[in-house]
């Protein structure tokens, strides 16, 4: 049903001045939901009574852990009252995102008629870097955590040879210009370390050579790599490679060749 709505007549003041239409304005038909009048006046209805009675009265909090609830309440702005119909989910997942950097998923449900559900989901950092005079931890999806001192810093894995460009919590990690290592690439890395156990043995990624990476891995091997691999390959390579070593073998595993596949092992003093 298509209507053109106007104003009642004996509301219209110039009515008996001879009014003349705006094809623009005024002439705009309007689609309905239904085959009649009466049933676009429900669907009117049925719009105003979502919009005007559904009040959030609570917000409810699952996940967090780092954070309380009241703190993840407060971050997402939303406050007793507001219309649950109209809040925007993006918008308060990112306020909470952006507010609380160890959180690093959200969820926004409604339950009607007056409760709102936030799920949370936190991570945890696993790097540090250095930039704008102070170490920042990371998480594993490349989010800036927090700033802490050098002694906090040596507990998780250093990036040297790169600089965090203008970092600050809740912002995703930039490498600045000059570094070899840009952001995806050590994303991808720091994945690949993570779900093969390499993450936790590995001191150290050093990115200041151009042509290679390498890892202080398990406080005895210096391991290089590429850019450019396939970084879960490569990573189930080294396991393999480290498993067949005696314990008190040291040196470095060379993994750049172009047979991908191919494991060197240089011994120390070798």
């Amino acid at each position: 049903l298509l209507m053109i709505p106007n104003v009642a007549i004996h509301m219209n003041r110039d009515v008996n001045d001879g009014y003349k239409y705006d094809r623009k304005c005024d002439m705009v038909p309007l689609m309905g939901l239904g085959e009649s009048k009466g049933a676009f006046l429900a669907a009117v209805a049925i719009v105003a009574a979502l919009t005007l009675f559904f009040k959030v009265d609570e917000v409810q909090v699952t996940g967090g852990g780092r954070y309380t609830e009241e703190e993840i309440r407060s971050a997402s702005g939303v406050e007793q009252g507001d219309n649950l119909i109209l809040l925007d989910k993006y918008r308060i997942a990112q306020r909470i995102y952006t507010a609380l950097p160890y959180i690093t998923e959200v969820r926004i449900n409604r339950q009607l008629p007056d409760v709102l559900l936030v799920e949370v989901v936190e991570t945890q950092a696993v790097a540090a870097v250095q930039g704008a005079g102070a170490w920042w931890l990371v998480s594993p999806t490349g989010k800036v955590l927090e700033a802490v001192d050098s002694e906090a810093a040596q507990d998780y894995l250093i990036l040297e040879g790169m600089t965090a460009q203008d970092p600050a919590a809740g912002e995703r990690l930039t490498p600045s210009e000059e570094d070899n290592l840009d952001a995806e690439t050590l994303i991808s890395l720091l994945s690949a370390m993570e779900t093969r156990g390499v993450l936790t043995r590995t001191d150290s990624v050093d990115a200041s050579d151009p042509e290679q990476l390498v890892l202080d891995y398990d406080g005895r091997f210096r391991v290089e790599i590429g850019y450019d691999a396939d970084f879960g390959f490569k990573m189930d390579c080294l396991v393999a490679a480290v498993a067949t070593f005696q314990p008190n073998e040291t040196g470095t595993i060379r993994m750049t060749m172009s047979n991908d596949s191919e494991v060197r092992f240089i011994p120390d003093g070798g």
